[in-house]
């Protein structure tokens, strides 16, 4: 359960940028790009289809990535998926194979407990020391600050993970104080979920997103119907492994999904908005991060965006033109990227197996969504 900076260590977009800045070069691309990612922004998606099939092997075979799947949304519905590569040695990948989405485990949890609270069962805001309180930190007053519009905003003041404090859970920060990427906050509102709830959260999951969204092929922990049907991750060593799959929920990491049951979940909650008010105003983040990207040798001037932050449990990237909402996942051997424009309906779904997927990741990206700012971005988190 590592960091994603670059989007290895910190989010992929942010989101996982607790700890060191933010690693990549952040080249600005010459001109005569930025005006060729202009002019196919019109491109159909059948188009785009065609392009990215012709390219995706020689991507996976650049980058040593085995396997790539991709699913492209256009109008708030699933135009058309795409998988290519092997899920392991001598073996194909599929639609139907599943990947380790990592980090992309938390809007799920997220979207869940913002529908939980938007339905009355309980508010954002409430101190989740009512139903829940790990019993690291009992004895430790801050304990009581916590909410859970804190851990979706990442302000617990907590580690990424408590094994990076000898396996206890402690505050680096107190509460609300400052931004500080934390699974270990989804984790406890997670926790404070199921006591609130007297539920199961994976039951939560399912109630919430999973079945209203049609999603059938995607799972906390390890179900029968995985047999066969597993990724198997390649390190920047080129080894091949399995990636973690759990006997127990983790709210931040290791759910397993198939390309198509991902780009649902995506296409529903744009379907389905929290707030029916604007979309824009709805996905502005309160505190912005942008700086944090900008700057000498990140991200330039004229690619900056406006604002960078979190909402509800997701990364919200606001360009000059376009309002993006994303999160991505990596660990050993996965890279992830999810998004999607809820103003124009559009975004994507890209999962690979490799730990160079990044790299594959900002190739699809300049296809399927050129906007200049966002397309610099994904050049950063890969590393130029």
């Amino acid at each position: 359960m590592k960091k994603f900076l670059s989007i290895g260590s910190t989010l992929f977009a942010i989101a996982t940028m607790s700890g060191p800045a933010i690693a990549g070069t952040g080249q600005e691309r010459p001109s005569s790009e930025a005006q060729t990612i202009t002019a196919n922004a019109s491109e159909s998606a059948s188009a785009r289809k065609s392009n990215l099939a012709a390219k995706l092997p020689q991507w996976l075979a650049e980058y040593d990535v085995p396997s790539a799947a991709i699913a492209y949304i256009s109008d708030g519905k699933v135009a058309w998926t795409h998988v290519a590569g092997e899920a392991e040695p001598g073996k194909a990948a599929s639609a139907e194979t599943l990947y380790n989405i990592a980090s992309m485990t938390k809007p799920l949890v997220a979207e869940t407990v913002v529908r939980l609270a938007n339905n009355g069962a309980f508010t954002l805001d409430e101190p989740m020391a009512g139903s829940w309180v790990d019993p690291d930190i009992k004895f430790d007053p801050r304990h009581k600050l916590l909410t859970p519009h804190m851990a979706l905003v990442h302000r617990t003041g907590f580690p990424n993970w408590r094994y990076q404090t000898k396996d206890v859970l402690t505050f680096k920060n107190d509460p609300d104080t400052q931004f500080g990427y934390s699974g270990e906050g989804f984790q406890y509102m997670a926790r404070f979920a199921e006591k609130k709830m007297n539920l199961p959260l994976e039951t939560l999951v399912a109630q919430q997103i999973f079945e209203p969204a049609g999603m059938t092929e995607s799972s906390f922990t390890e179900k029968p119907w995985f047999a066969g049907r597993i990724a198997m991750s390649r390190n920047r060593k080129g080894e091949h492994a399995h990636a973690t799959v759990r006997k127990d929920w983790n709210a931040a990491d290791d759910v397993w999904s198939t390309i198509g049951d991902y780009a649902r979940f995506l296409t529903w909650v744009m379907a389905n908005p929290v707030d029916a008010g604007s979309e824009e105003a709805y996905w502005t983040a309160k505190e912005n991060l942008g700086g944090q990207i900008c700057g000498e040798g990140r991200l330039t001037a004229d690619v900056c965006p406006k604002m960078l932050g979190f909402v509800g449990g997701w990364n919200v990237y606001h360009t000059a033109d376009n309002v993006i909402v994303m999160h991505g996942g990596g660990d050993v051997g996965e890279r992830t990227l999810g998004f999607f424009d809820p103003v124009n309906k559009t975004g994507a779904v890209i999962f690979t197996n490799g730990a160079n997927g990044q790299k594959v990741i900002r190739e699809t990206v300049k296809i399927l969504y050129p906007d200049p700012s966002f397309v610099a971005f994904m050049n950063l988190q890969a590393g130029g």
